[in-house]
Formats: C-alpha cells, sequence, structure tokens
C-alpha cells in the first residue's frame, strides 16, 4: 500500500507542476533508492528525456570488457553481477548490484569488466556524455552520484580487507551482513535472506572455492547464527552474533 500511495502522491505532483512525467518514473517502486530521488517532479520530467529503459534476463549481458563506456546505469529491480575474466581463465567477480545501484561510470573510455544480470533485472541507461551535464544542472543529483561513488569505493576498501585479514567463516557472515544492509529487496517478510547469486558467484566474490563456501554455511548454521537454507533463502538467526563474526577476532 505504501508504495501504491507513493505512486498516486508522484503522479499528482507531476500533474500540479505541469511536467509530463513518464509512467514509468511515476510508478517506479525504486525511485526512492535511486540517484534521482531528491529530484523533484520536473527535474524528473527532463532527466528521464534522456533515459533508455531496459530489460534483462537471467545470464543477459548489460555490457563486456573493453565495450566502449557509453552509458551510465541505474538498476531499478533485481541483481546484477560484475566480473573480470583473467588471463588464466579463472572469474573475479567484482562487485553486486541491486536496486538503486549505480553501474558502469569507470575512469576510463571502456567498461573494464562485465555486468551480467542474475535474475529478470530492468536498469535505467544514461549516456555517459550527458551525465557531467546533468550533475552541473542539479545539486541534487551531483550529491546523489557522489554519495554512491563513495559506498562504492567504501565497499571496495571493506573488499581487501576481507581478502587479506579475514577467514572464510568472516567473509561469508561480512557478506551476508552487507546483503541484508544494502540489498532491501533480498529480505523477506520473515526475516530471511534470498540469495539472488550462486555459491560459484559467492566463491569468486570472496576469493573462495565452492567447497569452503559450502562447509562456512555450515559452521555457521552450527553455530546457530543462521538456519537452513530453504530454497535459497537463507534464515538469519542472529544478526549481532553475524556482526561479531564478520569483524574478525577482537
Amino acid at each position: 500500500m505504501a508504495h501504491v500511495s507513493a505512486n498516486v502522491i508522484g503522479l499528482c505532483d507531476a500533474a500540479r507542476h505541469g511536467s509530463h512525467l513518464p509512467l514509468e518514473c511515476a510508478n517506479c517502486v525504486s525511485r526512492h533508492l535511486a540517484m534521482c530521488a531528491g529530484l523533484n517532479p520536473d527535474e524528473l520530467a527532463h532527466l528521464a528525456r534522456h533515459i533508455t529503459r531496459r530489460k534483462l534476463d537471467p545470464g543477459q549481458t548489460l555490457f563486456r570488457e573493453s565495450d566502449p563506456a557509453i552509458s551510465v546505469f541505474t538498476v531499478t529491480s533485481g541483481a546484477i553481477k560484475q566480473y573480470k575474466l583473467l588471463a588464466d581463465g579463472r572469474c573475479q567477480v567484482t562487485g553486486f548490484y541491486f536496486s538503486g545501484d549505480l553501474i558502469g561510470l569507470p575512469e576510463g573510455a571502456d567498461y573494464p569488466v562485465t555486468a551480467e544480470a542474475l535474475t529478470e533485472a530492468t536498469v535505467c541507461s544514461f549516456p555517459r556524455p550527458r551525465i557531467a551535464e546533468l550533475v552541473g544542472r542539479y545539486p541534487a543529483l551531483a550529491e546523489a552520484v557522489i554519495l554512491k561513488l563513495q559506498r562504492e569505493v567504501t565497499s571496495a576498501q571493506g573488499q581487501m580487507l576481507s581478502l587479506g585479514r579475514l577467514s572464510a567463516e568472516e567473509r561469508i557472515a561480512g557478506f551476508l551482513l552487507s546483503l541484508l544492509d544494502r540489498a532491501p529487496e533480498c529480505v523477506n517478510v520473515d526475516g530471511s535472506l534470498s540469495l539472488q547469486m550462486r555459491r560459484a558467484d559467492i566463491a569468486d566474490y570472496l576469493g573462495l572455492t565452492v567447497e569452503t563456501v559450502s562447509r562456512s554455511f555450515t559452521k555457521l548454521r552450527n553455530a546457530g547464527v543462521i538456519g537452513a537454507d530453504r530454497g535459497g533463502a537463507v534464515e538469519i538467526l542472529s544478526r549481532d552474533r553475524l556482526a561479531d563474526i564478520a569483524t574478525g577476532p577482537a
């Protein structure tokens, strides 16, 4: 009901301001998480003129490594992973992205990684050359982009710490905790956590083997921190204990 009310309010606001807000924007349940959240209806209507919306099937590629980085994307539903194939054929998953996340803004002219949908997903695509113009025009948009880039840097720093210092069990605990914090659509009504990725994806992200990931989940279950895995949903029995494990030894 909250989403319905918010959508109705968005449509009424658009009408009062005389803007032609697309229904996709007015009805977007992820707008409050996206970089356009702080824009008023007129500003959002202008921004929408530069947006292309895309739907992805599971396994479909959003962009490939070495493709020209001509677009920047906001995830509006579903889950997407980024990965890089190493010279020896191994895969390093560099991140998982969920509703509201910004993806595809590299430093150089080409994408350094590949992005692939883990589930059915939708994204809003922005022409990269227009980002600087739009950010300069709308301070709220600039603030949101900076905040999302800061979070990306913080996440990367945490990932480096995890790979360099933490045990397998600590890495898994930290990973589950991060999903609870930044992927609310993965949290079910009963508090369980729906994992949108395979164990192999988790292993490639955390620098572990699939067998080690499975053993770590078993250890957390035996310790009473998580419950049984039912259809890909992991029951979180103690968030506090999960957080204690994720921080490593005192």
